[in-house]
């Protein structure tokens, strides 16, 4: 039976990983919502002011089993991303919105700031305003994030009905000492575990019944040995 004991942990030992994606970059040069209103498209002539007031950038992450979803933001206090690479402090008071491949809305961080757990405190500020997204339990396929300066938010999430390609409010703003630097990752944690593949009971159960015949052989031959 300890041949038992010792196997079976083993079988059930659970595989559970999460993934990371990370994502960083500028909201002028990344920006991929850029319009400003009727007819209206930001360009090189527009200031980081109007670009923190309107664009946004929109990612796409694809979930391959059912997880978790969170995203976490790093750029206005600045720290180290899922990907190793160290991000400075000074960009603009993020936003985050999460819609499916459609571009239904999902999730967002309205509900005002929860900073990430380890996050950094701006030094000019002495504030957390980087954003944590609990985006809960997403089943597999892709989707969309989104990254705005804090309040433009989208339309799809401020009428209650439309999608992402509607565009956002407009209501975002830049603050003393920011620029437009982002940084965010999106961490899937699966919600169930997979397992080691169990050997077939009748091969432990074989080998628990020829275990003590193994060391009764033993037993004999150093018997006749002697």
């Amino acid at each position: 039976m300890k041949i038992l004991q010792l196997l079976l942990p083993l079988a059930l030992f659970p595989l559970l990983e999460a993934e990371t994606f990370s994502f960083a970059g500028n909201l002028r040069t990344d920006a991929n919502v850029t319009g400003c209103g009727s007819g209206c498209t930001l360009g090189a002539s527009n200031t980081d002011g109007d670009y923190a007031q309107f664009a946004a950038v929109v990612d796409t992450f694809s979930v391959s089993t059912t997880s978790e979803m969170q995203a976490a933001t790093f750029s206005y206090g600045g720290g180290v991303n899922g990907a190793g690479q160290t991000i400075a402090q000074g960009g603009f008071e993020p936003y985050l919105s999460l819609f499916d491949a459609s571009g239904d809305f999902l999730a967002s961080t309205f509900f005002g700031t929860t900073c990430p757990a380890g996050a950094n405190t701006n030094t000019l500020s002495n504030e957390c305003f980087d954003e944590l997204l609990d985006g809960g339990a997403l089943a597999p396929g892709k989707y969309q994030i989104a990254i705005s300066a804090f309040e433009n938010l989208s339309l799809a999430e401020n009428f209650g009905t439309g999608t992402l390609a509607d565009g956002f409010t407009g209501l975002g703003n830049l603050n003393a000492g920011e620029d437009l630097h982002y940084a965010f990752d999106v961490i899937l944690t699966p919600t169930s575990t997979s397992t080691v593949p169990e050997p077939s009971m009748g091969w432990l159960l074989c080998g628990a019944v020829l275990a003590p015949a193994v060391v009764r052989g033993v037993k004999l031959r150093k018997g006749r040995a002697s």
